[in-house]
C-alpha cells in the first residue's frame, strides 16, 4: 500500500514538474502583433507600441497585468484605445487598437484640450478646428481623462439618433451649460445651450433627463420649422430660439418632450 502511494506521488510530482516547466518555457511571451480596427491619421511603430505597454518577452504568459499594460499604451499614446488584448496560445499576444478621434475641445489656459467621446484628453492645440467647442476650462494633460457633466451622455444622444459624429460636429459650433428653475419643483437643473452652424442657439432644459429623446425632439423642429411661414414672420422663425423641456407629472416619461420659441427674451405664441 505504501508503495503504491510513493508511486503515485511521484506520478503527480512528475505531473507538476511538467506543467510548471512548460510554464516557464512554452506559454511565455514570445510574440506579438498590432491589430488596428480603424483607419490610422499617424504611422505608429510597432515595436515602440509594445515596448510602451512595459510588457517583456520571456514573461509568463498567464501572469500578465492586461489592465496596466493597456493604460501604459493609452497614456503613451494618447490617440490610441486599447479594445483588448488577446493571447494566443502557447506564446503570442495581440493588441487590439482603434484610433480615437476629437469631438470636443474645452479650454486649457492659454490653449485648448482636444477629447473625445470618453472625455480622453488627445492633445493641446492653440486654437480648435471642426470640433464642437465647450465653454468650460479643465486643467489636465495629454492622456488623462477628465470629468465634465453631460459630455459622455450628449454623445450616446448623437448616437442613438442616428447621427455619426461628423453629423454632431457639423451641426453644433458650441456647447454651454446653463441652470433654469423647474417650474413645478421649483429646483434648479442643469441644461444645455448649443450653438448651431447657423447661429441659432438651443436650450435643452434638464438635459440629465431624457436627454436622446431631447435631441430627437431637436431634429425634428429643426426639419419643420420653416412649415411655420404660415402663421409667423420669417425673422421669428430664422432667429428665434428653440427651448426644448420634458413635460412633468406621473403620466409622462422621459420620451414626453415639448418645444417652443422665445423672440428677443419673448416666448412666442405658437
Amino acid at each position: 500500500m505504501k508503495k503504491k502511494w510513493i508511486i503515485a506521488l511521484s506520478v503527480v510530482l512528475v505531473v507538476v514538474v511538467t506543467i510548471v516547466t512548460l510554464s516557464f518555457t512554452l506559454f511565455t511571451v514570445q510574440n506579438f502583433k498590432i491589430d488596428m480596427r480603424t483607419g490610422s491619421s499617424y504611422d505608429y511603430n510597432e515595436q515602440e507600441i509594445f515596448a510602451s505597454s512595459q510588457l517583456q518577452t520571456g514573461k509568463n504568459i498567464f501572469f500578465l497585468n492586461k489592465t496596466q499594460a493597456s493604460s501604459n499604451i493609452e497614456k503613451a499614446y494618447p490617440y490610441l484605445k486599447v479594445i483588448n488584448i488577446e493571447t494566443q496560445f502557447p506564446s503570442t499576444l495581440v493588441f487590439h487598437l482603434a484610433e480615437r478621434q476629437a469631438f470636443y475641445a474645452v479650454r486649457s489656459g492659454e490653449g485648448w484640450l482636444y477629447l473625445d467621446e470618453d472625455l480622453k484628453v488627445l492633445e493641446s492645440v492653440a486654437a480648435p478646428e471642426n470640433v464642437v467647442v465647450v465653454e468650460a476650462e479643465v486643467q489636465a494633460s495629454e492622456g488623462d481623462f477628465v470629468e465634465l457633466a453631460l459630455l459622455k451622455e450628449f454623445f450616446d444622444a448623437l448616437l442613438m439618433n442616428n447621427r455619426s459624429r461628423e453629423e454632431g460636429i457639423a451641426t453644433f459650433d458650441k456647447l454651454e451649460y446653463f441652470e433654469s428653475e423647474n417650474e413645478v419643483y421649483l429646483n434648479q437643473e442643469q441644461g444645455l445651450k448649443l450653438t448651431l452652424d447657423s447661429g441659432r442657439a438651443v436650450f435643452i432644459h434638464n438635459a440629465g433627463y431624457g436627454l436622446a429623446y431631447k435631441l430627437a425632439k431637436f431634429y425634428a423642429v429643426i426639419g419643420s420649422i420653416y412649415q411655420l411661414a404660415g402663421t409667423l414672420p420669417s425673422e421669428i422663425i430664422e432667429n428665434s430660439e428653440i427651448h426644448i423641456n420634458n413635460f412633468i407629472g406621473s403620466n409622462y416619461s422621459e420620451r414626453d418632450s415639448y418645444f417652443y420659441l422665445v423672440y428677443q427674451g419673448e416666448r412666442v405664441e405658437l
